[in-house]
């Protein structure tokens, strides 16, 4: 009979090769391929780690640390995986850089979104922590994202991010709920990425862009706007290394 997990992090990178060291002690984590494929070309010397699925890690040297790059997942799920094999394979400290959508009038398409600690509204985590949990970004990975956003002069928000598996039941009362809450944003993948780490007791936090304002139906992801905070959103976390 089963004693442990039938699969557990540490089969899963044996399954691929990986050893405990193998990834570098830094990771910047983007949602999708395209994201993680821009800032691969950052890395000196970049090696491929893995693919597995549709999920590429690379490792690399980036302004004298060794870091790793790789799509980290767009949901709770496939994000809950790949920030478990990156805890297990040797990353230390793990910055998601990613999008969210706005739940403040002040919070506006376009800017940037420090997460400083997340309300699970998605499924995935349930299986790992109970409902009392408090899920946080780690305090120095909040600084070093706030250092490194007031360093390069971009308007940036820290707040707490609601994370939802329901795309299409963003309903105007959740909406307004979670605004009354003053809750800055909305996401589909931050409450699972920061409590994987924060249980494997690994650094990590969250650096998002806008690209919705969900208080007013407006989205934006094909805006020159949002494609501007995107590229600041990798400025920010290359900037946030130099702190750590």
């Amino acid at each position: 009979m089963l004693t442990e997990p039938h699969f557990t992090p540490q089969k899963m990178i044996s399954m691929l090769g990986l050893k405990a060291d193998s990834l570098g002690p830094y990771a910047l984590i983007p949602g999708p391929k395209e994201r993680s494929d821009m800032m691969l070309g950052l890395l000196e010397s970049p090696k491929k780690n893995f693919t597995f699925l549709d999920y590429e890690m690379h490792t690399g040297n980036l302004d004298g640390k060794r870091v790793t790059v790789g799509n980290g997942g767009r949901y709770a799920p496939d994000t809950a995986m790949t920030t478990e094999i990156l805890c297990a394979a040797g990353a230390e400290a793990l910055i998601r850089v990613g999008s969210c959508g706005s739940l403040q009038d002040h919070v506006k398409i376009g800017d940037l979104v420090i997460v400083t600690g997340a309300i699970r509204g998605e499924g995935t985590t349930a299986y790992y922590v109970p409902k009392n949990f408090s899920t946080i970004a780690h305090p120095d990975i909040i600084a070093a994202l706030k250092q490194a956003a007031e360093s390069l002069g971009v308007r940036c928000h820290l707040g707490w991010i609601f994370t939802t598996d329901a795309l299409f039941q963003e309903t105007p009362e959740l909406i307004n709920e979670l605004n009354g809450q003053n809750i800055s944003s909305i996401d589909m993948v931050t409450s699972a990425f920061l409590t994987i780490a924060q249980l494997r007791q690994k650094k990590a936090g969250a650096i998002l862009a806008v690209s919705d304002e969900c208080l007013y139906g407006k989205f934006a992801f094909r805006d020159p706007l949002f494609f501007a905070a995107e590229q600041k959103t990798i400025e920010v976390a290359r900037k946030a290394l130099q702190y750590l």
